[in-house]
């Protein structure tokens, strides 16, 4: 248990860093703008609602994850808006997944090192950097930490029949809380079903009565969890009005043609973790390419070959091979990502565990030379060099999440020409408050997409920063006829308004973001201020009143109730209000 404990504390020591860290990119809105975390009475629009409809109401969105909703509701009670503490818990939450990785690794491997190799690949592969370094990355540690528990409840469940009952309770509960933590977690009843299959020892008069024997009976062992499967599938449509909201327009067989260098670009990440990025450029391939389909193919195709060969020598490394493919299937439905998110790092910590059970089992083969602690040296020292490698993958590939000048720079350096990289450095000049130099950069690309809802807001709200209001009115109008449900630039538009005196302009504009999103910060106060402005004291008050309930921290809008309360009673005349500012955001491709 002393090397266990080592490599839990190596593994905390790796991201230990990250404490020091701050909110970046999604954080910004999905922490620092979501008013869904401020009180227990949004709680049933999490289990309602899309994990991003505190923010877009209005669209249809593909992430149903009211337990990770729930996790950041519990973290702002307990930190409020202190960074360190968020990173905490995702730090923790990886380092238990960890601890569960190795206990999982005992019984499949029934090896007690190469569980501990295991467990120390996994727990400093670089590639999770992106789910423990970033907050809103804890998706992935989150579901997996309730994955891992609930198959080894199976195992349990397996090896004491005594107890199976409470077992199996205990293991359908977990995947629930698993697959409302995020999507993947769905994957578990096909892991399950493949295990059964694999170990069973059934055998009947023919091959197809011996098939159709181990069908049946894995199918039995795996019908609660997929009793639990439909049901979550059933509150998942419920709650995003449809199955799949496809995101991308791209065909099955575009599909089917990218898949090469997606899967190929996920093996060079497994083996060789190096210049990680929150981002990569992927796009959709239409045709059979020498290079893009064809060529990563082949390396594809030999590792595929060589799984299967070692699978057929090896129950062990067949169940490393469920682990490391089965939970790569989902990612595998490009059309659910828009292009520039259709790879990312995070996908593969959970195959990531069959990968590093995969490596333990061939470390473990090299049982020749010297002995250390009762071990083959060897082993050890191979171990070691690569815990150390991986270490300073760790340092390098969390460094870019430390805030969100280094995470911009960063992501714009690895993909300078891109428009989505020149948007984001252009809203990190803004928001750090180089408005002249954020605007040069919106003007360069508006000609080319003068169509893009993010360009039109994003320059309008600069324009309306630095006071050019028409400018700021032409761009934020541009934007709201591109799309009209994203509630910011109504809001901001309406601001515009107010600032040139178009009073009823203000008020039609500020009204109609408030119909998109209710509970948005500061929209109700700059409502009651238009309202006090128009002479309309009753609603005034209404709306400053809305604004404390969503944020009862607003001083402004308290001393402004008490002002039109007594205004209305008769005891004074209500000063005039400040010009509301709203809490806006350069917004990111």
């Amino acid at each position: 248990m002393l090397a266990l404990a080592f490599i839990l504390g190596l593994v905390f020591l790796a991201y230990f860093n990250t404490l020091w860290f701050t909110f970046v990119h999604d954080d910004r809105f999905q922490i620092l703008g979501n008013t869904w975390l401020r009180s227990w009475k949004y709680l049933p629009r999490y289990f309602t609602a899309d994990v991003w409809a505190f923010e877009h109401p209005v669209f249809r969105g593909t992430f149903y994850r009211p337990v990770f909703l729930l996790w950041f509701r519990l973290q702002y009670l307990a930190f409020g808006l202190n960074a360190w503490g968020w990173h905490l818990c995702t730090v923790l939450c990886h380092v238990g997944v960890t601890l569960l990785v190795y206990f999982t690794a005992v019984r499949l491997l029934e090896d007690r090192l190469a569980a501990l190799f295991t467990a120390l690949i996994f727990g400093l592969h670089p590639t999770h950097a992106e789910g423990v370094a970033w907050i809103s990355g804890v998706t992935e540690p989150l579901f997996a930490l309730f994955l891992f528990a609930s198959y080894l409840c199976y195992l349990k469940k397996r090896a004491e029949p005594k107890r199976a009952g409470v077992y199996l309770v205990a293991s359908l509960v977990l995947y629930a809380l698993a697959c409302l933590s995020k999507e993947t977690a769905v994957v578990l009843p096909l892991i399950i079903f493949a295990c059964e299959l694999l170990w069973s020892e059934r055998r009947g008069d023919s091959w197809w009565s011996t098939s159709r024997i181990r069908l049946l009976d894995a199918g039995k062992i795996v019908a609660p969890y997929l009793v639990l499967f439909i049901a979550y599938m059933l509150a998942r449509i419920l709650a995003l009005k449809g199955f799949q909201n496809t995101k991308e327009s791209n065909s099955y067989l575009s599909m089917f043609l990218t898949w090469p260098s997606v899967l190929w670009f996920y093996i060079q990440h497994l083996f060789w973790p190096t210049q990680l990025s929150p981002f990569y450029t992927r796009v959709f391939y239409s045709q059979i390419d020498l290079h893009h389909v064809l060529l990563p193919a082949i390396p594809v195709l030999i590792g595929a070959a060589g799984l299967w060969v070692w699978a057929k020598r090896s129950a062990q490394a067949s169940v490393a091979i469920i682990w490391l493919v089965v939970p790569i299937l989902p990612v595998l439905n490009l059309r659910a990502f828009i292009e520039g998110h259709l790879v990312h790092d995070r996908y593969l910590y959970l195959p990531s565990f069959g990968f590093a059970m995969l490596v333990a089992m061939g470390l473990r083969r090299l049982d020749f030379g010297s002995r250390l602690l009762g071990q083959p040296a060897l082993q050890l020292g191979l171990v070691g060099i690569i815990g150390s490698v991986m270490m300073v993958g760790i340092y390098q590939a969390t460094a870019c999440y430390a805030d969100e000048t280094k995470f911009f720079t960063y992501v714009t350096s690895m993909s300078p020409e891109g428009h989505s990289s020149q948007l984001d450095l252009a809203g990190l000049l803004g928001s750090q408050g180089h408005l002249d130099e954020a605007i040069k950069i919106y003007q360069q690309i508006w000609p080319t997409q003068p169509d893009n809802w993010d360009v039109n807001y994003n320059l309008g709200y600069a324009y309306y920063l630095t006071g050019k209001l028409s400018d700021a009115d032409h761009f934020l109008s541009r934007a709201v006829q591109i799309d009209a449900v994203r509630p910011d630039g109504f809001f901001y538009l309406g601001l515009t308004k107010l600032k040139e005196r178009d009073i009823s302009g203000a008020a039609a504009n500020v009204q109609r973001a408030i119909a998109i999103r209710p509970d948005a910060d500061h929209y109700h106060f700059a409502l009651g201020v238009i309202f006090k402005l128009q002479g309309n004291l009753p609603g005034a008050l209404s709306e400053f009143h809305e604004e404390l309930e969503i944020a009862p921290g607003n001083t402004s809008a308290r001393e402004q109730a008490m002002e039109v309360e007594a205004a209305m009673a008769g005891e004074k005349k209500g000063s005039p209000a400040a010009p509301p500012q709203g809490s806006g955001s350069f917004v990111s491709h």
